[in-house]
């Protein structure tokens, strides 16, 4: 029926329809259809982990569809932007009911959420704003027909999801609920993770569904794409780069376990630091000891983590760039003169570190020991007189003299530039162009009903698509089969990067010399780098900068590198630092800074004169330059030729169309089932992208797709490939393990959230000797301000049998008793409102409204207990026994100190010290004793628009519930408004204008009643702005 109605179409129109029907009934597969067939039952709540790249998001979709109805309610939860956006695209192309899948944030109403929640329909939602609307009933939580929870595998016992579904779970036992995960290897940590994550979601049902599976296998081995795999060996300069960086990983990996002894070292191998989740193992070991561990500990951990990124710049990063990152690296690790190689990382003072800067070197170019070889190269103008001439013809000026072009030397005296490129921008040149050949000439391809001939190339980020597309739009004509190898392809790309290499490491010299005089302050280095930055953009405008008191660059006497003062100036470098690479930096920055200096005194070799551009996209004239005069101009606009403006700005032909993006995970699905390529290039390798196109090529029966795999081999590329292959299986295995040995609970109602020991206290204890009956319990009640749902304390307060209460608060965080007040810091949040002041306000504020105001210093679990770590409790007291003594003993820079004047300031301040969340829960339960419950309507207007008691049980003043909230905002911003004084203003004047308008400054100190705040006021409203 599909084909009879596709050939009624005919031309474009029929390959539009073609691409809606594709997406609109893209068949099943089969364990697709076994998937679903297995879940769908809204009787049965189920865990699904798929494997990666199978197609998750196609099930997800498929069963959302299934329960698409007038009456119900279906919640999306725990989605990222990314999904929302991919499944709502994918709902609508499905024929989903109008207006498919609908998204709430946080910029919609309450109101407007509420009549949308009974509404029914599809509906994706953030978990902080429906936690809140589950506990103020702003959303029937008996109505919900079902919840589908994405990336099960973040789920944990504190987080909002866990949250969730408690709520849910406790008013509505009759709804589905499905929960979906495709990261198996998240299963793999703790102690019986998958059995945590079902009691977490409530389930007792799992599928495991991985890429061996039998069905799976089955599906997908019917028919194969044509898949050429491509392995490109790696050049014997990265080659040895790879080996060092490698050596040094295992050095510093060795250094790491000898530092701690203590730890589990089963996991510290080279193959698992070549993963991110190995910071994951490594912190979470370390983290308990966090306090203990020393400035060495610390900075292996950061030098793994800088190690594997080299390995991976190593493979995407031209070899210009690469020299130049690691450059960057010796310029950090430099110290000042005399000063102590404290803070340096070990792995730099390594033999195998040398190789590497100087293998990465000899990438970009070599130092010749004949210099004058660097002066006599060709300049690109003696390549081609005539087009020169023809060039400095066309930029006379308005007088009619012609611009000369002085020859200079290309590049540094002594620099021979190597500039290798990446080995796979070869390969991948061969790819196009074999490509390009299959289509010209191969057999042609009915493409009315399979597929487009546009090429479809995939990298890891967008960087390496930003090179690919540069390196592809200037490379030089390829031929197959001819000896390229002198100068590849992308020679022109790689020139350019060289020459801005150039002028990057000028500057960086001057910092990096800046940075070494010991004796200079910051704010000199600050001015030496500002003033680094404005000599060179007074060079992009042709001016020529110099130092004062010094000669002219034209004129600056240079040091030879055999003379007695460059062995001097040698000599010393060498005893200051020992690091690899850094002499040679040093040295050859002098000859680079000749190089720059000499072109921006004289006329270069670029256009105009002007610098290369840093942008990264080629060069360019600055602004108010042209290659062509107004006369020339006006030619070219009369000569306008229609077919060559076609040619240039036209519509293009698919088969000459080469797409370079990132993979996109679940949006690639999107991306084949529009483009529909025959041809896919894999510039990097993907495991799941490569059982997408499985899926892909199985689902679209009839299309015709190549595959090119292009891999490094004998590289870390193919190590993590194939190690993530096998992590993923194992994963998988220790799942189905676990599945059979899992202890279910079988009491209750399976839908039932699992029991909690209550922690919560009630409201009076009560003696047995005591006669007469007890009076009823009312629940423990906490008032929470709206925006700490974003921490993990309310879901465990809720989990202790305390009825939370979401207010928008004022004053407070948390509010326990009537005359108790909990202001909730983290550690890192303590500091930041110490730094902006933001801590006394908020202290301040409690201590006006609430008898017993509470500062909650809470620290995360499983980490030390502890403001400051050992180290640095060391060198504060190292640091005062060398600084002057002060006059009161207290060093207000530190943590401890600020809190003591916290406390002077404010008598009435209580500090409580948590360790944990779960410690915070018991504490708070524990101040609840014998106290009654917080009222809500006093709590949200006390500091708010209406009056609240001020002074904990003083006289309560006057409703304020009629003034302007956005005159308010503006009279508490000016100098001299408190929050002592505020409203006493208010009663005063009626409006803004009416205190701008107060005649006198005496009468201002009268009306604010103050001193200093009157004059302070008086001040800001009188002074002249102009």
């Amino acid at each position: 029926m599909e084909d009879d109605t596709a050939s009624q179409f005919g031309g474009e129109q029929t390959t539009v329809t073609g691409l809606i029907r594709a997406r609109k009934h893209n068949p099943l597969l089969k364990f697709h259809k076994s998937i679903i067939r297995d879940i769908a039952g809204p009787e049965e709540d189920d865990l699904l982990v798929l494997a990666k790249g199978l197609g998750m998001r196609r099930i997800i979709c498929n069963l959302m569809k299934l329960y698409d109805g007038e009456r119900n309610l279906v919640l999306l939860v725990n989605a990222t932007p990314n999904d929302e956006t991919g499944l709502g695209e994918e709902l609508s192309t499905m024929g989903v009911r109008k207006p498919g899948l609908r998204i709430v944030g946080h910029e919609m109403p309450s109101k407007v959420r509420k009549s949308l929640y009974e509404s029914g329909g599809l509906i994706s939602v953030t978990s902080r704003i429906l936690v809140v609307d589950m506990l103020t009933k702003n959303i029937p939580t008996n109505l919900i027909t079902g919840m589908v929870v994405l990336h099960a595998e973040r789920v944990t016992a504190n987080s909002i999801e866990t949250f969730i579904i408690r709520l849910y779970r406790q008013e509505n036992l009759n709804g589905f609920l499905k929960a979906f995960s495709d990261e198996p290897e998240s299963f793999t940590f703790g102690i019986a993770p998958l059995q945590n994550t079902m009691k977490n979601l409530c389930l007792r049902k799992v599928h495991l569904w991985p890429r061996f599976h039998e069905k799976v296998h089955e599906s997908l081995g019917q028919r194969r794409a044509d898949v050429i795999e491509l392995y490109q060996p790696l050049s014997p300069l990265m080659t040895s780069i790879q080996s060092a960086i490698i050596e040094c990983m295992e050095a510093t990996l060795g250094e790491l376990r000898r530092s701690n002894t203590t730890l589990d070292i089963d996991d510290f191998t080279v193959e698992n630091a070549l993963f991110r989740n190995f910071d994951r193992i490594v912190r979470s070991q370390l983290d308990p000891v966090w306090h203990r561990v020393g400035p060495r500990t610390r900075k292996l951990v950061g030098d793994l983590q800088e190690l594997r990124r080299l390995l991976t710049y190593l493979l995407s990063y031209d070899s210009v760039t690469y020299n130049s990152y690691l450059e960057t690296l010796i310029a950090s690790n430099s110290t000042a003169q005399g000063a102590a190689k404290q803070n340096q990382s070990p792995w730099l003072y390594l033999d195998a570190a040398n190789t590497l800067f100087q293998s990465a070197k000899k990438r970009a170019y070599t130092i010749s020991t004949d210099k004058s070889q660097g002066v006599n190269v060709t300049d690109p103008a003696e390549e081609n007189e005539e087009d020169w001439e023809a060039l400095r013809e066309a930029e006379r000026d308005a007088n009619g003299y012609p611009i000369t072009h002085k020859k200079q030397r290309k590049w540094p005296e002594g620099v021979q530039p190597v500039l290798e490129e990446l080995p796979k921008w070869k390969l991948l040149a061969e790819v196009l162009e074999e490509i390009e050949t299959e289509i010209a000439y191969g057999p042609v391809v009915d493409l009315t009903s399979t597929a487009s001939n546009a090429v479809l190339v995939l990298c890891n980020s967008d960087r390496t698509c930003s090179q690919l597309r540069e390196y592809l739009s200037t490379m030089r004509p390829f031929t197959p089969g001819q000896d390229n190898e002198k100068e590849g392809a992308g020679r022109t790309m790689m020139e350019r990067l060289l020459r801005t290499y150039f002028y990057w490491k000028n500057g960086l010299r001057d910092i990096s010399q800046t940075f070494k005089k010991g004796s200079a302050s910051k704010d000199d280095e600050m001015n030496a780098i500002n003033e680094q930055t404005f000599d060179t953009s007074n060079n992009r405008n042709g001016q020529s900068s110099s130092k004062r008191g010094g000669a002219p660059p034209n004129k600056r006497r240079r040091t030879r590198a055999g003379s007695t003062s460059a062995s001097t100036q040698r000599s010393q470098r060498r005893e200051d630092s020992s690091i690899a690479g850094q002499e040679d930096l040093e040295n050859e920055g002098i000859e680079i800074l000749d190089y720059t200096r000499s072109l921006e005194v004289g006329t270069n070799d670029f256009s105009g004169g002007s610098r290369p551009r840093m942008d990264g996209h080629g060069l360019s004239l600055d602004s108010g330059q042209t290659l062509l005069a107004p006369s020339a101009q006006e030619t070219l606009t009369d000569a306008f030729d229609d077919e060559g403006y076609d040619e240039f700005y036209g519509l293009i032909e698919p088969e000459e169309v080469v797409i370079v993006r990132p993979y996109g995970g679940d949006d690639d699905e999107l991306v084949l089932a529009e483009l529909r390529p025959r041809f896919v290039v894999m510039y990097d390798p993907d495991p799941a992208f490569v059982r997408r196109i499985e899926v892909y090529k199985s689902s679209n029966p009839g299309l015709a797709v190549r595959v090119y795999f292009m891999m490094y081999s004998d590289s870390v590329e193919e190590q993590r490939y194939l190690s993530g292959l096998r992590r993923e299986k194992n994963a998988f295995e220790r799942l189905i393990r676990e599945k059979s040995n899992m202890i279910i609970p079988i009491t209750g109602h399976p839908r039932a959230p699992h029991h909690i020991e209550s922690r919560a206290r009630s409201m009076t204890n009560f003696s047995s000797r005591n006669a007469g009956g007890s009076t009823s319990v009312e629940p423990a009640r906490v008032i929470v301000d709206m925006r700490e749902f974003r921490s993990t304390l309310p879901s465990l307060l809720h989990a202790a049998d305390m009825l939370i209460i979401p207010a928008t608060l004022t004053v407070g965080d948390y509010i326990i008793t009537p005359t108790m007040c909990v202001e909730r810091k983290s550690v890192p949040d303590l500091i930041q409102s110490f730094n902006s002041g933001r801590l006394f306000t908020q202290c301040e504020q409690m201590s006006i409204y609430y008898a017993q105001p509470i500062l909650l210093i809470e620290f995360e679990e499983n980490k030390s207990f502890q403001l400051q770590t050992i180290v640095e409790q060391r060198g504060i007291t190292k640091d005062k026994k060398t600084a002057a003594p002060t006059p009161t003993g207290i060093d207000a820079t530190t943590v401890q100190s600020k809190i003591v004047l916290l406390t002077l300031s404010f008598p009435r301040l209580r500090i409580i010290w948590s360790s944990s969340t779960q410690a915070t829960v018991d504490i708070i339960a524990d101040l609840k004793i014998n106290h009654p419950e917080p009222d809500l309507l006093k709590a949200i207007t006390i500091g708010g628009d209406e009056e609240g008691e001020v002074g904990a049980g003083a006289a309560s003043g006057e409703s304020s519930g009629l003034y302007n909230t956005a005159s308010q905002e503006m009279l508490r911003a000016m100098p001299g408004i408190s929050s002592r004084n505020w409203k006493l203003v208010m009663s005063r004047v009626d409006s803004i204008r009416d205190l701008c308008d107060v005649e006198s400054e005496d009468a201002m100190k009268e009306i604010i009643g103050g001193q200093e705040q009157g004059k302070a006021c008086w001040t800001f409203i009188n002074k002249d702005a102009r």
